[in-house]
């Protein structure tokens, strides 16, 4: 049988195999028989070598895989021909050499028409795969259209992971998958990428170092041409859809985004020139050239959101999924309340999802196929993004992200999880959220909309692209907003008689909606349909329990964009599973296809008249001004100062603030600059807005002394002088960041103790300098200000529905900062809800946590035995283990009223296990997968509850 027959048995259906020769593989001077094929699947080539058990070879079972080696930019080959024997005849083989990150590989081959064949079909992968690249990297280098221009895909080989496993090799793309997790401060952004000057030259052209040596092309015989060179940094996983037969679409995209320098950021090779001042200039007037390379077509986008209360699907979903004739080209469905269970709320597995996806996937439009794009999901937050697989080949640079607007900022119950993409040159980006209930918060609902409108960030992406960057934004979900002012008595009479314009004038979005920030920007169409909440389960007729909730158009659906237009909008009450009814809504948007000839022109005529102006001009800008003073900064409460930088002279300007010398990044923590790089046209501005925030991770610092609010920024012109910004302030101490030992000192409020003994008390230690009989002979056995916070919620939240589950209010939770801080009013304000997630804050915020992070592993270790957990306790200074003392007894004091409250005993074991055992800041990221890290991450958040579990459940004190 053919060589190649036989390997092709070896290989999956869709693998094919196109040469296959015979050669022998040099170790240590030794010649061993070697099978050496090229493989083929989906345009992505490998060679795969194997060694035989017999000579000749007559079955694929003889055959046993040896190495696999995709062919791609790190593959080196290098070709020679043996020197002749003793007698001076000329050898009638020829060395050939591979060479990969892993392995170094030097075989002996036949001169004959065979192999000049596999040496040619191995040049023409490697073309095939520069050419891809090349056309990736064009992306990154113009970066149009905020770098989401597609005009290429770069192979992944995934389908070789099968093959490396066996082997024992890794595959660099097999565990990117997505993971919530990673954005609590679990993922690794040391990955960094070299990109060098060849990626970024002409396809055509020939380079300095070349793949294979002239004799090997020789050997080739093909035009009499050179390989061109190597384009330099890994391989990366293709910047489209994977052709996966699961009908899934993989995380393994991300990982190609990052080494295209979508990423963390690029790292350069010694010697290789950064992307110049004159691309991110050209890239500008391409956008404003547009017009004269893209054409417009059309596809349909159908978006679809409900709320599902916690349900199964029991019923057909086509009479939601397709309701026309024609096709949609995208889906985008989300999903609320997918699951209902407490230990869903913080990032836990949900068998609910897997039920939702396959009844999704189901009933989409019969007549077209389609791909999912990508699914995220945060507790009972789904949001599934497919697109028709025609067009699946015109995706590009997929990401997502999700902000959990839960307590403390991490609970995931209400929030939003979003999906980005381009399509063509167009990009698409899609948020399902699901806001703050009930019928008067809706300005924590406004809250919510704030915080995932500016906390998205699609961090694959340098700078990260948030939501307003995207020319298509669709935002469906369960917004929760509600009609009120008006009896429910009119309101369902009103809805009787399908008078919805007046209906809606009591509506809280549509009031809302171009009038104040919230949704600003976004349109909505007509509401022709009855409000999609609350009804009876199972029925058509609205809440009929003893709350009677008033009707409302919770669920929405609203876009942003130029070239949107709305075909239809509409509920669909025959679905009867939840209290909610699905609402779905069809658009036509216009995409911009790019003409690569009529786009080339136009780039080259940029870059002449570019040369001629840079010849002729410098940058040159002028401030308003170079000092910003922030006067009494506040804890969690930001200020922010404007800098306009205008461009006085003929060229265009690009300015970048950049990092001092041995400085990591380009300003203090507490401080952000937007946008901390742009190009500026001739004769006009940009506002620069300098914005200071004192968070929990840099309170504690500016608390102590350790820092302080000034910083120098240095503004860079490309082609020009740097221009430096001095950035000050004066910070306002807060309990909040302050230690246990400094607080147990205090017997005024903290702005009225003297800066230097604030200082001094705040240092490690303090409590052995203290000399009682100055203070009274008297210390706080716990601070006063936590005894506030507790007496507070034991007297106003026994009660209180929803306990620690609902987050507090922005503006009420400063208002309780300031109370804690001075002293005034006696009464804290606000809602018992702010006050509880003041608690939490509070408690995460301090300098040392409560369980201080000398035992953290020690308590980690003990978590599964009661006895060990004391011995543990019982070493912390007292101060500490009268705080948790303190904490326990209140909390098991809560629990006894969880019938009204809705605590649960591993709820609050998981909740205050987060904010009382910390890791210490020294503890170095662990290495390994995304999978593993998420693993280890619930391994050892179950350790802190099952500790917390032990104190609550048991006396504390015996």
């Amino acid at each position: 049988m053919d060589l190649r027959q036989l390997v092709q048995k070896k290989l999956s259906s869709e693998e094919k195999c196109l040469k296959c020769i015979e050669a022998a593989k040099i170790i240590d001077d030794k010649r061993h028989l070697r099978i050496i094929a090229i493989t083929e699947k989906r345009d992505e080539h490998a060679i795969f070598i194997f060694t035989t058990n017999r000579i000749p070879c007559l079955s694929s079972e003889d055959m046993k895989l040896e190495t696999v080696l995709p062919v791609e930019s790190q593959l080196r080959c290098h070709a020679e021909t043996p020197r002749g024997d003793s007698s001076g005849k000329p050898s009638t083989e020829f060395l050939l050499g591979l060479k990969s990150p892993e392995v170094h590989i030097l075989l002996e081959m036949p001169q004959h028409k065979s192999t000049q064949a596999f040496l040619a079909e191995i040049k023409r992968a490697q073309d095939r795969y520069r050419d891809q690249r090349w056309k990736a990297l064009s992306c990154v280098r113009l970066n149009v259209y905020s770098q989401n221009a597609a005009f290429g895909a770069v192979p992944s080989f995934d389908w070789l992971t099968k093959y490396r496993t066996r082997l024992g090799q890794s595959n660099p793309f097999a565990e990117d998958v997505f993971d919530p997790l990673k954005y609590m401060n679990l993922e690794d952004s040391n990955m960094k990428v070299s990109v060098s000057e060849t990626d970024f030259q002409d396809r055509d052209s020939s380079s300095s170092t070349t793949w294979f040596t002239d004799s090997f092309e020789r050997k080739t015989q093909m035009n009499g041409q050179g390989m061109s060179a190597a384009m330099g940094s890994s391989y990366g996983s293709r910047d489209s859809l994977d052709a996966h037969r699961d009908f899934d679409q993989t995380d393994s995209i991300e990982t190609m985004q990052r080494q295209l320098g979508l990423g963390p950021g690029i790292e350069l090779p010694l010697g290789a020139k950064p992307v110049s001042s004159r691309e991110a200039v050209a890239k500008r007037i391409l956008m404003d050239r547009e017009d004269e390379f893209v054409d417009l077509t059309k596809v349909r986008v159908f978006c679809g959101t409900w709320n599902v209360n916690g349900k199964s699907p029991t019923q057909a979903l086509n009479k939601w999924l397709v309701v026309d004739e024609r096709a949609p080209d995208i889906y985008a469905i989300g999903f609320q309340e997918l699951d209902l269970s407490k230990e869903a709320f913080v990032f836990s597995e949900s068998a609910k999802e897997a039920e939702w996806q396959e009844a999704v996937k189901k009933f989409l439009h019969p007549k077209e196929k389609y791909r999912k794009v990508k699914s995220v999901r945060i507790v009972g937050i789904l949001l599934i993004v497919f697109i028709r697989e025609k067009l699946a080949k015109h995706v590009s640079f997929i990401d997502s992200d999700s902000v959990p607007t839960g307590i403390m900022g991490f609970m995931g119950n209400k929030g939003g999880v979003s999906v980005r993409f381009t399509l063509q040159s167009t990009s698409f980006c899609f948020i399902n959220s699901h806001l703050a209930a009930h019928q008067e918060e809706f300005e924590r609902r406004n809250q919510d909309y704030r915080d995932i409108m500016s906390k998205t960030r699609f961090k694959q992406f340098v700078p990260p692209l948030t939501i307003g960057e995207h020319e298509a934004v669709f935002w469906i979900g369960d917004l929760n907003y509600r009609i009120s002012n008006i009896s429910i008595e009119d309101v369902k009479t009103s809805i009787r008689d399908q008078k919805y314009k007046a209906l809606l004038r009591s509506d809280q979005l549509f009031n809302q909606l171009g009038t104040t920030d919230i949704f600003r920007g976004f349109q909505e169409g007509d509401i022709t349909f009855d409000p999609t909440y609350k009804f009876d389960t199972g029925t058509d007729v609205y809440d009929t329990s003893e709350k009677s909730r008033i009707p409302a158009w919770c669920d929405r659906i609203l876009w942003q964009g130029v070239g949107i237009a709305l075909l239809r909008y509409d509920s669909h009450p025959q679905l009867r599973i939840s209290d909610h009814k699905p609402v779905s809504a069809n658009f036509e948007v216009e995409v911009k296809v790019i003409d690569e000839k009529r786009y080339k022109k136009v780039y080259e005529d940029i870059m002449k008249k570019l040369d001629r102006i840079e010849n002729e001009f410098l940058p040159q800008i002028k401030l308003d001004k170079t000092e910003c003073h922030f006067k009494d900064v506040k804890f969690i409460e930001p200020q922010v100062e404007t800098i306009t930088i205008a461009n006085v002279g003929q060229a265009y300007v690009e300015f970048e603030f950049i990092n001092k010398l041995d400085d990591a990044r380009y300003s203090k923590p507490w401080l952000t600059i937007t946008p901390c790089k742009e190009v500026i046209k001739p004769g006009l501005s940009c506002d620069v807005q300098i914005e200071v925030y004192v968070d929990k991770s840099t309170v504690s610092s500016l608390n102590s002394s350790k820092d302080n609010l000034e910083d120098i920024l240095v503004l860079h012109l490309h082609g020009g002088k740097d221009i430096f910004v001095t950035v000050s302030g004066n910070y306002l101490s807060s309990v909040f960041g302050s230690s246990l030992e400094a607080l147990i000192q205090m017997h005024c409020p903290i702005r009225q103790v003297p800066t230097t003994q604030l200082v001094e008390i705040e240092q490690p230690g303090s409590l052995g300098h203290v000399d009682l009989t100055k203070t009274g002979g008297r210390l706080y056995m716990v601070p006063k200000e936590l005894w506030r916070l507790i007496q507070h919620i034991t007297n106003h939240g026994k009660d209180k529905a929803d306990l620690f589950q609902i987050p507090g209010l922005q503006a009420e939770i400063q208002q309780i900062r300031d109370c804690l801080d001075t002293g005034e009013p006696e009464v804290l304000p606000g809602s018992v809800h702010s006050a509880a997630e003041s608690l939490l804050l509070f408690l995460e915020c301090l300098a040392e946590p409560v369980i201080p992070f000398s035992v953290f592993q020690q308590c980690l270790s003990a978590s599964n035995n009661l006895l060990l957990s004391k011995q543990v306790l019982s070493q912390i200074p007292d101060y500490h283990k009268n705080t948790f003392h303190y904490l326990c007894e209140f909390l098991k004091e809560m629990l006894k009223y969880s019938e009204m409250n809705g605590l649960e005993i591993k709820f609050v074991a998981t909740i205050f296990g987060e904010v009382l055992l910390r890791a210490p800041p020294s503890a170095s990221k662990e290495l390994g997968s995304q999978r593993a890290r998420r693993h280890r991450a619930q391994e050892e958040e179950a350790k802190k509850a099952a500790f917390m579990y032990h104190f609550l459940s048991n006396d504390v004190l015996s």
